[in-house]
C-alpha cells in the first residue's frame, strides 16, 4: 500500500521537513500568510527538483480560503508530480489514499503537534495533501 501512494508519502516527508526544520521558527507565517506560503512551496520544490512556478500555480489555485491547507495542498501536488508513476493508484483510490495519508500524519507526533497547534485535523490535512496529488496526475 505505501509503494502504491509514493505521492502522498513523498508529500508528507516534505511537509514534515519543512515545517520542522528549515521553516519550524516561522510555521506560523508559512501557514498565515499567503507570501511566506508561497515562498516556502518555491522552496520545496527547488529542493525536490520539481518546477517552482508550477508550485507556487499549485499554491495559488488551491480550493481552500486557508493559506495552511493551501499549502498542505502544493505539498501534495509537489509529491505527486515528483512520483508520476503511482498518479493511477491514487487516482484510482482516493479514499485509500486519504486514509494512508491520515495514519502517516497521526504517526509524526511533531507534524501533528504543527497541525493541531494550526486548528488543523488530521482528516482536513489529508484530504488537502491527496487533493494535491490528484491535481498533480490530472
Amino acid at each position: 500500500m505505501i509503494v502504491e501512494y509514493a505521492g502522498i508519502v513523498a508529500g508528507l516527508a516534505l511537509l514534515a521537513s519543512t515545517l520542522t526544520g528549515a521553516y519550524g521558527r516561522s510555521v506560523t507565517a508559512v501557514f498565515t500568510s499567503s507570501g511566506a506560503g508561497v515562498a516556502a512551496v518555491g522552496k520545496a520544490a527547488s529542493s525536490k527538483h520539481v518546477s517552482r512556478a508550477g508550485a507556487k500555480a499549485a499554491y495559488k489555485r488551491a480550493p481552500y480560503a486557508k493559506p495552511a491547507l493551501k499549502y498542505l495542498y502544493a505539498m501534495g501536488w509537489i509529491g505527486g508530480t515528483k512520483n508520476r508513476g503511482q498518479c493511477g493508484l491514487t487516482l484510482l483510490g482516493q479514499d485509500a489514499a486519504r486514509l494512508q495519508a491520515k495514519l502517516e500524519i497521526l504517526a509524526n507526533d511533531e507534524l501533528l503537534g504543527q497541525l493541531k497547534r494550526r486548528g488543523i485535523t488530521a482528516v482536513a490535512a489529508a484530504r488537502a495533501l491527496v487533493a494535491g496529488v490528484v491535481s498533480a496526475c490530472a
